[in-house]
């Protein structure tokens, strides 16, 4: 008897598993990834659209804690340290939330990622909370959407858009810090051997930051010994050497830099024209 009945369950579960549609989600799960500064963001979060409805104050009401998508929370995740409209957060994975409202929301930055939706949220996870304004747009967004816009070496802006509604979260990170720091542990401190790229990349971030010339020439002049014929290196060697007001080396360095981007069969890459503008600028210190 117990065998038939067990036979009669396998049978009944079958034909349900059976009978099942296959259809596409109303909100799509998403993911994409972001490389923001020197730090990679994730994001994962279900697309709803606006299906004729009136969206903001009224399907997601203002004032009350929203999942920002649909079905589970929103998830986001950060490689390294970063801030978000100034506010410091450390490298991990954070549920987004929000609370909407007619000309600001209320941004969320919150613990737990394992809640379906805002169902058992609770405000004393939250790791942050901060206002931004609300945008109106003229323009019409159907399928709501988070991504990245406005990059810069430090960061970017982080948008959430749907229906006429764009929302803009200032991404930071401190660039500066890091590449310092990878300096520091690939050259400084080296305990391997050094390759040119390695010298030349962090000799022109030193360049470029107005840190320890000196030393970003010595670095430059070890990237040129290891390649000599590396014309761009040999440019930078001369560009460095004049913000020194080392003008014969400068000279020598842009001179032999022209020569080699004249004779390179694939092309001089614009370094025939730097290297004549910055002789031009040299002949005119003296």
């Amino acid at each position: 008897m117990k065998t038939f009945s067990l036979l009669l369950v396998l049978v009944f579960s079958t034909s349900t598993l059976l009978a099942q549609i296959n259809k596409p989600a109303p909100s799509p799960r998403t993911k994409a990834e972001y490389n923001v500064g020197l730090v990679d963001v994730s994001l994962e979060y279900g697309t709803p659209g606006v299906k004729g409805r009136t969206i903001f104050g009224s399907l997601i009401p203002y004032g009350k804690v929203w999942r920002t998508g649909a079905n589970s929370s929103t998830k986001i995740s950060f490689s390294g340290d970063v801030e978000l409209a100034g506010n410091k957060l450390p490298a991990g994975d954070y549920a987004l939330y929000s609370v909407p409202g007619e000309k600001e929301w209320t941004i969320i930055i919150h613990d737990n990622t394992r809640l379906w939706g805002a169902g058992n949220y609770k405000e004393e996870n939250d790791v942050f909370r901060f206002k931004v304004p609300a945008i109106k747009l003229s323009d019409f967004h159907e399928t709501f959407s988070i991504g990245f816009e406005n990059y810069h070496a430090n960061g970017g802006d982080m948008v959430i858009l749907w229906e006429n509604t764009k929302i803009k979260i200032p991404v930071f990170v401190d660039t500066d810090e890091l590449i310092f720091a990878e300096i520091d542990s690939k050259l400084i401190n080296a305990t391997d051997k050094v390759s040119a790229a390695t010298y030349f990349d962090s000799a022109l971030f030193y360049y470029e930051k107005n840190k320890d010339l000196p030393t970003a020439l010595s670095w430059m002049d070890e990237a040129v010994k290891l390649q000599p014929n590396a014309f761009w290196m040999v440019y930078y060697q001369a560009e460095i050497a004049h913000k020194l007001g080392q003008n014969e080396k400068a000279k020598a360095s842009a001179e032999s830099s022209l020569r080699m981007a004249k004779a390179s069969e694939a092309g001089d890459f614009g370094y025939i024209a730097k290297n004549e503008l910055l002789l031009k600028q040299i002949n005119d210190s003296k």
